[in-house]
């Protein structure tokens, strides 16, 4: 497969459609309870968080063969879509990777310091211009690549219709179910496999040949 580099961007990015909702759905359910990154719970569960904040990067990275992969199957039917998607896609997974670093340091500081210096240092690195404007926001534009991706799919018919819809509820889901325990979060990772695994097992069965000419 190494040999033939069609046939391995074909599996790479099918695999990968199919990986990123399951580490996804697996961070949701290994994540520590609560909105918050507090002190306390923090403390209490160091491996945990550890455990969740990898799985979410992961997931995350997963994003960058994903949305090229997605993107290569509109550069024929529909370029520019395809384009427009993988700009603003790529962009924000490569941000929203650096969010979950985030949970280490906060780990570190609920390890080394009591609780409410830590969550005012927390609280304020949260509220940087800089964080805020230049990582936290960007980082849902890799929300945005994907359904411009997905819908362009949907419309030069390479994946059913309700694949961007399912795909709509797996990013609301989440925060629809803010506040409830974490096995309910992951609900939204399940619309995300139902509709990325559609367009991954499509991928898979498709001939290299028909890859490469996508």
């Amino acid at each position: 497969m190494l040999k033939n580099p069609d046939l391995f961007r074909k599996t790479v990015a099918a695999a990968a459609m199919l990986a990123w909702p399951v580490l996804l759905g697996l961070a949701f359910v290994t994540s520590p309870p609560g909105t918050e990154h507090d002190p306390a719970v923090f403390r209490a569960s160091p491996v945990q968080v550890q455990t969740s904040a990898l799985l979410f990067q992961w997931a995350t990275v997963c994003l960058v063969p994903v949305v090229l992969g997605l993107a290569h199957l509109l550069r024929h039917r529909a370029p520019q879509t395809g384009n427009i998607g993988a700009a603003v896609g790529l962009t924000g997974a490569v941000t929203a990777a650096c969010l979950f670093m985030t949970d280490f340091y906060d780990l570190a500081l609920a390890l080394s310091l009591p609780d409410a210096p830590a969550a005012r240092v927390t609280e304020v690195a949260g509220a940087l211009g800089g964080f805020v404007y230049g990582v936290l926001l960007p980082g849902f534009l890799t929300h945005v690549g994907l359904l411009v991706l997905l819908t362009g799919l949907a419309a030069v018919r390479r994946a059913p219709w309700w694949v961007p819809v399912a795909a709509l509820v797996g990013i609301c889901g989440p925060f629809l179910t803010l506040g409830q325990p974490p096995a309910v979060q992951a609900i939204g990772s399940l619309f995300h496999l139902a509709a990325f695994g559609t367009v991954a097992l499509k991928v898979l069965r498709m001939p290299v040949e028909d890859w490469r000419a996508a």
